[in-house]
C-alpha cells in the first residue's frame, strides 16, 4: 500500500475516537431540524452539498496565498496592493467556511463508524486552518503584514490536509458515493417473477432477487412498488425499513440513517441520501408479481440470466 494512502487510512484504525465522535453525531442531530438537514446535505440539489460549498474557501484562501507570495517579491509599498487584495480574500473565505462546515457536520452525523473517525480529524484540520485564518486577519488589521502572510500559509497547509482526508473519505471510503449506482448496470434484463401477489401483505416490505440484484417489493393496495434494496446513501437494506406516507406519497424508510425514498420513482424525500434510488417496473401476471429494471437512456442492462419470463 503507498505511504499516502496508509496515511491517510490512519484515523480509521483510531477507535479511542468513537466516544467524541458518537456523542458529535448525537449533537448535530438533535439540533439541526429536517429541513435544514436536507438542504444541507444537498437533497433538494440531488448531489452533497459540502463538496460544492468547500469552493469558496479553497478556492480564495489559496489565492490569498498566492497573493501573499507576489507581496512578499515585490518591494517597498507597491505591495499594499497584494496585501489588500489577499485580506478581502481571506475574509471572503472565512464567509464562506461557515455553510461549508455546517454542510459537513450534517453529513458527518449520518456516517459509519470507521467513516466518522476520518471525518472527524478532517473537521479538526478545517478548525485549525480557519482559525489560523481568522488569526490572520486580526493580524493584518493591527499592522502585523508579514505574521499575516505566515498565518495564511500555515491556514492553507493545513487545509490542503484536510482537503485530501476529505477527498479520501469520498473515493477510498465512499462517504457521499452513490452506493446504488451500478444497479442498472449489472441487473441482467427482462421480466424476473419475485412473489406471490396474494403473499404480500400491504404495507409490509420484501426483499428478493433478480440475479445478484436485490429488490425491494412493497404492495400497497392493489399496486406493487420496487426499487433497488440497497441504499444509495450507505448501501442498507431497504426492505428492513419502514413504509410510511410522507408528502403524500407511498415511501420506504431507510433503517439505518433514516433516508426516505418515494416508491413510485425512488426519488428522495429526505436525506441523508442525495441521489434516488434505481426503479423497477412492475406487473402482475396469474398472480404472480414480476419486476424489470428501468434501464439508463442508451445503456442496456445485463445480460438476461435463468428465470425471465416473457
Amino acid at each position: 500500500m503507498p505511504l499516502a494512502t496508509r496515511v491517510l487510512d490512519a484515523p480509521i484504525t483510531w477507535t479511542w475516537l468513537d466516544g467524541v465522535a458518537s456523542r458529535a453525531s448525537d449533537v448535530v442531530k438533535a439540533v439541526l431540524p429536517q429541513p435544514v438537514k436536507d438542504v444541507l446535505h444537498g437533497t433538494v440539489l440531488g448531489h452533497p452539498l459540502h463538496p460544492v460549498l468547500v469552493q469558496v474557501p479553497v478556492g480564495t484562501w489559496s489565492s490569498a496565498v498566492v497573493l501573499d507570495v507576489l507581496a512578499t517579491l515585490t518591494p517597498g509599498r507597491a505591495s499594499d496592493g497584494f496585501d489588500r487584495a489577499s485580506a478581502v480574500l481571506v475574509v471572503t473565505g472565512l464567509a464562506g467556511a461557515v455553510p461549508a462546515i455546517a454542510a459537513g457536520w450534517a453529513d458527518y452525523a449520518d456516517l459509519h463508524e470507521e467513516q466518522r473517525r476520518i471525518a472527524l480529524v478532517h473537521a479538526a484540520a478545517n478548525a485549525v486552518a480557519t482559525s489560523a485564518f481568522a488569526l490572520s486577519v486580526l493580524a493584518r488589521g493591527r499592522g502585523r503584514t508579514g505574521r499575516a502572510r505566515a498565518l495564511d500559509l500555515l491556514g492553507m497547509s493545513v487545509a490542503g490536509g484536510g482537503a485530501a482526508l476529505g477527498g479520501h473519505l469520498s473515493y477510498r471510503w465512499a462517504a457521499g458515493a452513490n452506493h446504488a449506482e451500478a444497479v442498472p448496470h449489472v441487473t441482467p434484463r427482462g421480466w424476473y417473477p419475485v412473489a406471490r401477489f396474494a403473499d404480500l401483505t400491504p404495507g409490509t416490505p420484501v426483499g428478493a432477487k433478480v440475479g445478484d440484484t436485490g429488490v425491494l417489493v412493497v404492495r400497497r393496495g392493489e399496486d406493487v412498488f420496487a426499487l433497488a434494496d440497497v441504499c444509495s446513501h450507505l448501501a442498507a437494506p431497504l426492505h428492513e425499513g419502514e413504509v410510511v406516507e410522507e408528502r403524500g406519497r407511498t415511501c420506504i424508510v431507510c433503517p439505518w440513517h433514516q433516508s426516505v425514498f418515494a416508491l413510485d420513482d425512488g426519488s428522495v424525500v429526505h436525506g441523508p441520501a442525495s441521489s434516488p434510488q434505481p426503479g423497477f417496473d412492475t406487473r402482475v401476471v396469474d398472480g404472480e408479481v414480476h419486476v424489470r429494471v428501468r434501464e439508463l437512456p442508451g445503456v442496456p442492462a445485463a445480460e438476461p440470466v435463468e428465470g425471465a419470463v416473457a
